[in-house]
């Protein structure tokens, strides 16, 4: 054999070789970085992040989220919007003699919601109860009737102590805070519209104006929300327009002796000032 042919057919094979051997070297470390990606990858599926610490959320767009309170089953505030123990919970019920006075009545409607008892010692009381429970009342204790209530003393808004109604006894026969009895067949609402200008603001006793009454006697009641977004464009003598559902008198009410249903308005809609607002 010719010795220079030999020689480069002997160079051909360890060039070969080489490759050979760094091929096989690159194919080991790329199956050692997928098995070691692989892992990783079922490590992170099997462990799970951890979750975030208690009271705590993930982090919104502007970076992370502050601590959220404690919450009970209806709110910080609890069920009725006020501080929590406010409504609801024990309340003592207390039993106070005496004679009842008189019936009132304390809204718009002229329909008996309150009765002022003088008991036999202390001073005088005003008790509230259900307007629909006024018929039955009336029924069982007439003013100047010598009875028994029993109810949770309150205070109110202005300051005053009342008597929350709970039962009433006179003559043997008690009446029972009890619910209304609701009819089979719902009424239908009867709808009306009211126009004119105000003649007077209906006040709570805090001030804040809780109705209006128009130059008709027409009585305009709105939504708590309602009333403090109109704010001052309320104003005795502004020209207004609502229309809405008409009150009618409800099972079990009574109305002041000698007074005729009034006209009362539940407003859905409201022009005002050149405005018209959807009232919700």
């Amino acid at each position: 054999m010719n010795k220079p042919f030999y020689s480069v057919a002997l160079l051909a094979a360890a060039l070969l070789a080489g490759h050979l051997q760094a091929d096989a070297q690159t194919v080991t470390k790329v199956k050692t970085k997928t098995s070691k990606s692989a892992k990783a990858t079922a490590g992170n599926l099997a462990t799970p992040p951890p979750p975030p610490a208690e009271g705590e959320g993930p982090d919104g767009p502007d970076g992370p989220r502050p601590p959220r309170g404690p919450r009970g089953e209806h709110g910080p505030k609890g069920p009725h919007g006020g501080p929590r123990g406010e409504r609801g919970g024990l309340q003592t019920i207390t039993d106070v003699r005496g004679t009842l006075s008189s019936y009132v009545a304390n809204n718009d409607d002229q329909v008996y919601d309150a009765f002022i008892l003088k008991p036999e010692s202390g001073a005088v009381d005003t008790v509230r109860f259900p307007r629909h429970l006024g018929q039955q009342l009336q029924a069982a204790a007439k003013a100047g009737s010598a009875v028994t209530v029993s109810g949770v003393r309150h205070t109110g808004p202005d300051g005053r102590s009342h008597f929350r109604f709970v039962s009433l006894t006179s003559g043997g026969q008690t009446i029972n805070d009890a619910p209304p009895v609701r009819p089979t067949t719902p009424p239908t609402p009867e709808t009306a519209t009211a126009k004119g200008s105000i003649k007077e603001l209906r006040r709570d006793p805090k001030g804040r104006i809780r109705g209006v009454v128009l130059s008709d006697q027409t009585v305009v009641q709105l939504p708590p929300h309602a009333l403090e977004q109109l704010g001052d464009k309320l104003t005795v003598g502004a020209a207004l327009e609502a229309t809405g559902n008409l009150r009618t008198a409800q099972p079990g009410e009574a109305r002041v002796a000698g007074t005729t249903a009034p006209r009362v308005v539940h407003a859905q809609t409201l022009a005002l000032g050149g405005v018209k607002y959807l009232v919700r």
